[in-house]
């Protein structure tokens, strides 16, 4: 007999409810989480909660402080809310989040699309950071460059590895955790709401991609990183099986860090090298990046269209 959702939500008109429980749950979530991560934190490192980090010149305790933060505020934001929160509304929370298990040549084919999606989401980066605003949005475009300037310190931070233990550890905060945690929030929970809510799913995952890139408050990354999430958002679409995007996402932070970690002196590049300067090749290359990409998506999407669901 199956048992009924400790909560009553399902039907169209609970749909803003649904919306305002996640949020609550995950506003709940991160506040308690991070000052579990700042507690242990001070008791582990010694570092004042009050302290005003500015990402530069940090001592190692400091450095070591913030991830703990950053471990912990991750889980409270992303993990654990979605899953209290599929808990609270479905008879079945794993899968009604899209933890389904998929057939091994998918992520072969993910593979090879992000692979082949990396000039063009280099492109993106370019047109993306000749951003200019007008002239009486001057002081908007301060604070974003100075946000980006922040974020940009934070990464090169987190990226800067001596040993293989803080690896694995950075490996687990920037790459294994945002790609589970942040699928099961915006795919898992977000599209699926407004696929249902409004009816209409590609609307609706590229809503979800464009939240997905602003809450992450790195305004000259917002296109790549929302076009990111489109990506993500069709892989878990046509395929049902959020596993897909939580390797796909996977592979795009991991390498990063593998990258960070073998090759210190790439951390500050946010273009993948082309091996030229000049404009056009750049665009042809983008182009042709862009076209084998669709291409593999067409073909995942058939393998979907025509296998039982």
């Amino acid at each position: 007999m199956n048992k009924r959702p400790l909560l009553p939500l399902q039907e169209k008109n609970d749909y803003f409810k649904q919306l305002l429980l996640i949020s609550i749950l995950c506003l709940l979530g991160v506040l308690l989480l991070s000052f579990l991560g700042a507690g242990i934190a001070y008791f582990l490192f010694d570092v004042e909660l009050n302290n005003q980090f500015s990402y530069t010149n940090l001592s190692s305790s400091e450095i070591n402080a913030l991830k703990m933060i950053q471990f912990f505020s991750a889980i409270g934001l992303f993990v654990l809310p979605t899953f209290i929160y599929a808990k609270l509304l479905h008879n079945q929370p794993f899968v009604e989040l899209g933890l389904r298990t998929t057939n091994a040549k998918n992520f072969i084919v993910v593979l090879l699309v992000m692979v082949s999606v990396a000039p063009f989401l280099s492109y993106t980066i370019t047109i993306n950071e000749a951003l200019v605003l007008p002239e009486f949005l001057s002081g908007i475009e301060a604070w974003m460059k100075q946000s980006e300037e922040q974020a940009m310190q934070l990464t090169t931070t987190f990226l800067t590895m001596n040993s293989v233990v803080e690896f694995i550890f950075v490996f687990i905060i920037v790459a294994l955790l945002p790609a589970f945690g942040e699928e099961l929030l915006f795919r898992g929970v977000l599209q699926k709401l407004l696929v249902r809510w409004i009816g209409k799913p590609h609307l609706a995952i590229w809503l979800t991609a464009i939240i997905f890139s602003a809450l992450h408050i790195q305004f000259f990354g917002f296109l790549p990183r929302m076009l990111l999430g489109v990506l993500f958002g069709y892989l878990f679409y046509w395929s049902k099986s959020l596993w897909l995007p939580i390797f796909a996402h996977l592979f795009n932070n991991g390498s990063v860090v593998v990258a960070g970690y073998l090759y210190p002196e790439t951390i500050k590049q946010s273009e993948i090298v082309t091996f030229t300067n000049d404009a056009l090749t750049k665009i042809s290359l983008a182009i042709l990046s862009l076209v084998i990409t669709i291409g593999l998506l067409f073909y995942l999407k058939k393998q979907h269209s025509s296998a039982p669901q």
